[in-house]
């Protein structure tokens, strides 16, 4: 893919300007595609401050982009004028720390919480794993206390807590937030599932 000479000369414009720069789709507090909400929200862990260009906006940075760093999808971090990745590159960066020492940040933590998982949620868990092979149990937790449990390939960056005879994965900001949480099992009006509990929060 060519590069039109006056996108290449916009892009670098921005690069000089701006020490971060993320092209996403959307705005750091608008993102408008999964990828993107997650580069910002690793993104936001760690700098108060960085550039964010919105490609939907601007067909031409959009593709532009894509040749300037021969790299094919959006979002592309930019630090110093040189491309970092992807959304998957960089939540692997900031897992292993490395994105911590590129932003000059202290390294995460990386003591596992002390969780709880009752005897029913353990049951549960273990029913619902049963046939899962080559992966683990992750549980991401938001800066809202939002969180989520998924199945997925274990890395070695991740934070390992154990409870109960079961390992939960985290990255190292949800096994900040997960210090004495309890794991559940709960029947509610909308049905049976798994309920987190935080220390002096309700269940959710």
């Amino acid at each position: 893919m060519s590069l039109d000479p006056g996108t290449r000369e916009r892009i670098e414009t921005l690069l000089r300007e701006h020490r971060v720069v993320l092209f996403m789709k959307g705005n750091r507090s608008q993102p408008m595609c999964g990828f993107s909400a997650a580069a910002t929200n690793t993104l936001n862990e760690l700098l108060p401050e960085y550039h964010t260009v919105n490609v939907l906006d601007d067909p031409e940075i959009r593709e532009g982009i894509k040749a300037f760093g021969d790299w094919p999808t959006i979002p592309q971090l930019y630090v110093e004028g040189e491309l970092v990745g992807g959304a998957d590159i960089i939540r692997q960066m900031y897992g292993s720390g490395e994105l911590h020492q590129l932003f000059g940040v202290s390294a995460p933590d990386r003591t596992p919480p002390d969780i709880t998982i009752t005897d029913a949620a353990a049951e549960a868990i273990r029913q619902g794993t049963a046939n899962a092979q080559g992966v683990a149990l992750h549980l991401e937790i938001g800066p809202d206390h939002s969180a989520g449990f998924q199945l997925a390939p274990a890395s070695e960056h991740d934070i390992v807590a154990v409870a109960n005879g079961l390992e939960v994965h985290f990255d190292p900001a949800s096994a900040q937030r997960a210090r004495g949480i309890v794991i559940d099992w709960v029947s509610t009006v909308q049905g049976e599932g798994l309920s987190l509990k935080f220390p002096g929060a309700p269940e959710i």
